[in-house]
């Protein structure tokens, strides 16, 4: 009996059928199918993928669709002669190497989007090989592309209105085929012989439409021998499929295979190649109802009924005095749609195995019910840093303090209790100094600084003086200026001996976009300088705290062939210490991790000795660092970032992660660094930063929900210049105005907001208990209850007396509770997994709180 190898190619592509490994088709069909397309379908583009596939169809291509979990070795990709990524994020290892061999041996690939980056550190090298390329940062505004050889791409369409990211090159051999229209004409496509980066979302509706990029397209798969075909050769869209793993069976050449029904194909592709992307979708709905019905817990359990011990609500169990209630006042709304998420993650596996693209309608209603009636009609935001960077930009715009007093108050009642206030950027202070040579030219005349703390401490906000350290010069600060892009700023142009350079001695880092000049680390003039800055900012103004920005050396690696830090002062101390010159060390000599480890270590001691010398002159003084999430070792190799170390000798009180994204999905996978072995037990406490920069207001409120679930002190929002009116009357009603709660700022009474987090688990879990929702044996609930109140008990103590006796009885009370806390739960767990975890890592969230305060006692 013949054995068919499904190898289907395409929604356009006519019959074709693999016999045994060998390829054949129609003899009609025999010249439009010899280069066989695939398109990579993922978690991240399948609720983009209706839009993909018609701008796919409207294209006029053969093609397959390959899924991301059937594609895991380079025998999977062998049946394929083009694979085409649009905007798949997350790619792993083994996917990688297979995806790097098949090119090897011949395989074209386009990507779009943030193509792998959500991946690891490792992965991403390994996809800047594979591509030539990688995205670097997204666009902050529309922009137009501009052809670099308009009479050679005649079919490639502009757009006036584009939002995209820059596409930085990683070796010569790349070619630019398009820039951004703005500042430094960044690239935006980046081709070579196997290989092309779109810098935009290909296939989204409110990216760009689809004569654009089908034009565009197009014009690369011509490229590549992949040509359009009359609509009426046009097949199903059908899955790709790996090469053949069994023995060889010589074809049967009078077997025959009828071409399937539409529904029929459809079936066949969801049914083999998507139940991998139906578990993801389901496991992505489940998160999303998680995230609101705790929000919606969080506000109802603040009802006085469930202000009690856990003691009194057992007893109540146990007497079956207590009566189902209805809840007052709560979101019915929100209850109705996660009932109804809840039902179409029930149905949705029986339903997508008949009809997908009904399931996947009927997941999409559900996902846009959930975001539609997110819990916001109440106040339920916990004692947290509520923090927002005030961009030098926006800074600039006001002319005196009148000017900065409106925004002011629009971050109060938005309940914003923390400012990272842009006071140095690029050498220039935003205030008259005299330490450093010049006062920004665009702030003279008044004192925004001064203006800033009084404005927000008249509004009990803290102040914290936001400064660029290492980075000395910036081109696109130059050019407002109007000043000559390689300007080495008011500090550097000085002291031409403090600048860092690379091997080729060049000081500003290739990178597209503003290319900046770094201060040497290595040198201790340089840094002395820079500590008399900071120290300046401390002594004459009250300031809350201390932010390092660019604190580390410039990217460095394969990407821009740069490498930083040979400076003679830098080579001197080195060679000094193993008796060799740098300069002559590439990355596969022996003593190159030494020399790596030597610019970490200058980094490190400058965090130091600079928090040292700030805390002597204000013990108060709170020190934070806006640092990289990246995976610690690709971190290292870059930046020379090595912010645990900080972290374990107690340098910084809190790391402010950058973790940007633009959903949900991706800023979780960027919150990974929080499951380092090395944060277990910190004393500092953990800020992840959040874009809000074309992130929708209902998705920047979700992953704020998703921080408040996390091991976590409070958020950053970056930046006031994209805080909108919109998301302001959310932050209002959840999180703004008064609230009979006490609000305090966790590293300034650690042990209070502790006490008070842990009241709030209390309250959650009484109300799930009163209102039957949760599932424990019994033999657990009054022991549960018991070390529960106990645990209260000593909390609330030790926030009241903070003494040494009462913290050692408040550790020792947590410890015993998270002991036996898995125990307590195990049977919910079962049953609500992501709940119990989420009640884990706020006991983490407390623990580490009680780390903060017992550093700050000591100090």
């Amino acid at each position: 009996m013949l054995k068919l190898n499904k190898i289907f190619c395409s929604p356009k592509m006519g019959l074709m059928i693999l016999l045994g490994g060998i390829l054949y088709a129609p003899a009609t069909m025999a010249q439009s199918s010899q280069v066989k397309l695939g398109v990579v379908l993922s978690r991240e583009n399948i609720t983009q993928w209706e839009q993909i596939s018609s701008r796919l169809n409207d294209s006029s291509i053969n093609y397959c669709v390959l899924d991301t979990r059937q594609w895991q070795s380079p025998q999977d990709l062998q049946s394929l002669d083009v694979l085409f990524l649009p905007n798949v994020n997350n790619i792993n290892n083994a996917q990688a190497s297979a995806l790097k061999s098949w090119v090897n041996n011949g395989g074209k690939v386009i990507a779009s989007g943030p193509t792998g980056e959500s991946s690891s550190g490792e992965v991403k090298q390994t996809l800047r090989e594979v591509f030539g390329a990688y995205w670097a940062y997204p666009i902050s505004q529309a922009s137009s592309l501009v052809l670099n050889n308009p009479e050679n791409n005649k079919n490639i369409l502009a757009s006036n209105s584009l939002i995209g990211g820059v596409i930085v090159p990683t070796n010569s051999d790349n070619q630019t085929k398009a820039s951004w229209s703005m500042d430094g004409n960044p690239p935006a496509v980046i081709s070579n012989n196997h290989s092309t980066f779109l810098g935009w979302r290909w296939g989204v509706d409110n990216i760009s439409n689809s004569e654009f990029d089908v034009a565009w397209l197009t014009n690369i798969l011509n490229g590549y021998g992949v040509n359009s075909v009359p609509p009426f050769a046009l097949g199903e869209v059908l899955p790709c499929e790996q090469s053949p793993r069994q023995p060889f069976n010589p074809p049967n050449q009078n077997s025959q295979q009828t071409p399937p029904s539409n529904q029929v194909a459809q079936n066949n592709l969801f049914s083999a190649t998507r139940s991998q992307p139906q578990d993801r979708m389901i496991k992505e709905l489940q998160q999303l109802v998680h995230r609101v019905q705790n929000t919606l817990i969080k506000a109802d359990s603040q009802q006085e009924i469930y202000k009690t011990s856990m003691a009194q609500v057992v007893q109540q169990l146990s007497q079956g005095t207590n009566k189902q209630r209805s809840l007052i006042h709560s979101n019915i709304f929100a209850h109705n749609a996660i009932n109804h998420a809840q039902q179409i993650i029930q149905n949705f596996p029986e339903l997508a195995s008949q009809d997908f693209n009904n399931a996947r309608q009927n997941w999409l209603d559900a996902r846009r019910r959930l975001w539609d009636n997110y819990p916001v009609d109440r106040h339920f935001a916990q004692s947290e840093v509520r923090g927002i960077w005030l961009d030098r930009g926006t800074i600039v715009k006001a002319k005196s303090k009148a000017d900065l007093e409106p925004l002011f108050d629009r971050f109060a009642q938005a309940g914003i209790n923390t400012i990272f206030f842009e006071t140095v950027n690029a050498s220039y202070p935003i205030y008259p100094s005299r330490v450093a040579p010049e006062q920004n030219p665009m702030t003279r005349g008044w004192d925004p600084l001064q203006a800033a703390i009084e404005l927000a401490h008249e509004r009990d906000m803290e102040l914290h003086a936001w400064a660029w350290i290492f980075a000395g010069a910036n081109e696109g600060h130059n050019r407002l200026l109007n000043l000559p892009d390689n300007y080495l700023g008011p500090v550097l142009s000085r002291n031409p001996s403090w600048v860092l350079k690379d091997k080729d001695g060049q000081a500003f880092n290739r990178t597209p976009g503003f290319k900046k000049a770094f201060i040497d680390p290595a040198n201790p003039q340089a840094k002395e300088y820079l500590h008399r800055l900071l120290e300046e900012i401390v002594t004459n103004y009250d300031v809350d705290g201390i932010q390092y920005d660019y604190i580390r050396y410039p990217f460095q690696d394969g990407t821009t062939r740069q490498n930083f830090g040979y400076t003679q002062v830098s080579r001197r101390a080195f060679q000094n210490a193993y008796g060799v010159d740098p300069q002559t060390l590439t990355p596969s000599s022996p003593l190159w991790s030494q020399w790596l480890g030597f610019r970490i270590r200058q980094v490190d001691s400058f965090v130091q000795e600079s928090s040292r010398r700030l805390k002597a002159i204000d013990p108060d003084v709170t020190i934070s660092a806006a640092v990289f999430p990246m995976d610690r070792q690709g971190r290292l190799n870059v930046l020379q970032q090595n912010w645990e170390e900080w972290i374990r000798n107690q340098s910084v009180d809190m790391m402010v992660l950058m973790t940007y994204a633009l959903d949900t999905g991706s800023f979780e996978s960027r919150l990974e660094s929080l499951n380092d072995p090395s944060l277990n037990n910190s004393s500092s406490l953990i800020i992840p930063g959040i874009r809000l920069l074309n992130v929708p207001d209902t998705e920047a409120l979700d992953q704020v929900q998703l921080l408040r679930n996390l091991p976590t002190s409070g958020f950053a929002l970056f930046a006031a210049e994209n805080l909108d009116s919109n998301l302001e009357t959310i932050f209002q009603k959840t999180q703004g105005g008064d609230t009979m709660i006490p609000q305090f700022l966790p590293h300034r009474q650690p042990f209070k907001v502790a006490s008070q987090r842990y009241q709030a688990l209390v309250q959650e879990w009484n109300f799930v208990l009163l209102n039957g929702q949760m599932a424990i044996a019994s033999g657990y609930l009054e022991n549960w209850a018991t070390n529960a109140d106990n645990l209260n008990q000593a909390l609330a103590k030790l926030a009241e007396n903070p003494s040494q006796s009462n913290l050692r009885q408040a550790k020792n009370s947590l410890q015993r509770f998270k002991g036996q806390f898995s125990n307590y739960t195990r049977e919910h767990g079962n049953i609500q997994p992501l709940q119990v975890e989420s009640w884990q890592n706020r006991l983490v969230t407390i623990e580490n709180l009680l780390n903060y305060g017992e550093r700050m006692e000591q100090n």
